[in-house]
């Protein structure tokens, strides 16, 4: 577990450590590089153009009544040649540039209050050394180019609050460590709220049902998670309502027809595996066989025993409510007895991803459907980026100074800067509809007042009272072992009532 703070976009000086970290993100952040967009920008002076008012001459010498009329008659018929002459526009000078008229500077915003906002972020610095595929990027960077693009945009502060962020990073597979980021949090940080991604649950639980604190984490819970934790909110659906609608949908595309179903399920999922064979029975399937896992961590000794039960009880439709890891295991025992079931994917746990999903056995997952939460394939289907995900990343490309690539297979990378702007963008939601008194309640019936909120990554969000599971759409997409990505196959459809 490790804790870092820094505030951007401030005016204000930072602190040696917020410049050490910065360092270590970009070598720029604390100085005057590329990072650094948001000063303010020097206006621009125009050259004054002198003119002389009627009668401010110098009083001229005598002259003789000849020469007076000359002289008028001269003055009269210049007069007249620059009455009909188009004006004359003033000269720029160089490097200078002419405006109409002064605009007046924004009056600087009120803060009437600074909340500290932590942000939670998995630490996978062990599988990108491994396969550099696997780097996420630097997310306390991500989440520094959104609040500057807040800034910059003048959304912040929001209704006389500023926010500070302070960042955390977790073991993925340590549960211990995720429960040493909330008390962090909690105790050492005092922070107002916080946002948290991937794989965090059991430390989001902790946050809201432990302190009371608003959390807006990535992942989906088992329902009795959300019950437990009032204050806790998830960007994707609750497992059993990915589980329910999953069902939807594979009946929908005929899959489980005549199919012998078998299921690998890890048993801290309970609640949402009943809630799919509840679906399965009520769409008229039965399940030929399960295994559950009840490991954690890489993989689990049930991986190999799954293979052995799947192939023993004629399972061609396999349904695997696993981690990726056990995936993966699975694949390869399956493959080393020339077994190839038919795999049905959703989006559960880290599955769906062009990068996790790479990192499997090809001859085993090509071809494969899904059902996906996600806009991932959109890309390799050709479809234009969507305005969230494009206003996303081009503000973290002016801030950070590093081109994103908008191509497939999709980066764990450009996922993760997704993932981070919809957290935060849900965040400031729920504090523009806050009102003016701030407090964990006002937040609270603010987020839950969300309906059809369109996210980056994810379809829309939509909470409500008692309602804290945000997505509830899904769409098909297809796996290709040619490209070594996935292929949205549909729209997004809602979930069913």
């Amino acid at each position: 577990m490790a804790r870092s703070s820094i505030r951007w976009g401030t005016g204000k000086p930072v602190s040696l450590a917020a410049c050490l970290v910065a360092a270590a993100m970009l070598a720029a952040a604390c100085g005057d590089g590329d990072g650094d967009s948001s000063g303010a920008v020097p206006a621009t002076e125009t050259a004054a153009a002198v003119t002389s008012a009627p009668g401010s001459q110098d009083e001229a010498a005598p002259v003789d009544d000849e020469q007076s009329e000359a002289q008028a008659a001269t003055e009269e018929a210049t007069r007249s040649d620059e009455d009909e002459a188009p004006a004359a526009e003033p000269e720029e000078a160089e490097g200078e540039t002419a405006v109409a008229e002064d605009e007046p500077e924004p009056a600087p915003a009120v803060v009437e209050r600074t909340i500290t906002v932590g942000l939670a972020y998995p630490d996978v610095s062990a599988f990108a050394t491994l396969n550099k595929k696997f780097s996420i990027g630097d997310p306390e960077q991500q989440a520094a180019a959104v609040l500057d693009g807040w800034r910059r945009d003048g959304l912040l502060p929001v209704n006389g609050t500023d926010i500070e962020l302070v960042f955390r990073k977790y073991a993925i597979i340590n549960t211990s460590d995720k429960l040493g980021v909330c008390t962090g949090f909690a105790q050492d940080d005092d922070v107002f709220a916080v946002v948290s991604g991937r794989d965090f649950t059991v430390g989001a639980e902790c946050l809201a049902s432990r302190f009371d604190i608003p959390t807006i984490d990535l992942m989906g819970a088992s329902p009795s998670v959300y019950d437990r934790a009032p204050r806790l909110f998830t960007i994707r659906p609750s497992e059993a309502d990915v589980l329910r609608a999953y069902v939807q949908w594979a009946d929908g595309e005929g899959l489980f027809d005549g199919a012998t179903v078998g299921i690998f399920w890890d048993t801290r999922s309970e609640e949402a595996v009943d809630a799919f064979k509840e679906a399965m029975a009520a769409a008229g399937h039965s399940i030929a066989v399960e295994v559950a896992s009840d490991g954690e961590g890489i993989g689990s000794p049930q991986d190999q025993i799954s293979v052995e039960r799947f192939l023993a009880a004629g399972v061609d439709t396999a349904v695997l409510l696993v981690g990726t890891s056990s995936v993966s295991n699975f694949m390869h025992f399956a493959e080393s007895q020339n077994y190839r079931p038919a795999y049905r994917s959703m989006e559960w746990a880290s599955h769906i991803g062009d990068v996790a999903s790479g990192s499997l056995p090809q001859e085993q997952y090509d071809g494969t459907l899904a059902m996906t939460v996600s806009r991932v394939g959109e890309i390799a289907a050709g479809l234009p980026v969507n305005a969230e995900a494009e206003a996303c990343v081009s503000n973290y490309e002016r801030f950070s100074g590093i081109d994103i690539a908008r191509s497939s297979p999709e980066t764990a990378e450009w996922a993760q800067i997704l993932y981070t702007c919809d957290l935060m963008s849900v965040l400031l939601a729920g504090l523009q509809g806050a009102g003016d008194d701030l407090t964990r309640e006002s937040l609270v019936a603010s987020l839950e007042s969300l309906q059809g909120f369109p996210l980056a990554a994810w379809g829309d969000l939509t909470f409500g009272p008692g309602n804290h599971a945000g997505v509830q759409q899904f769409r098909t997409v297809e796996w290709s072992a040619d490209c070594l990505c996935w292929t949205a196959r549909t729209d997004m459809v809602d979930f069913s009532g």
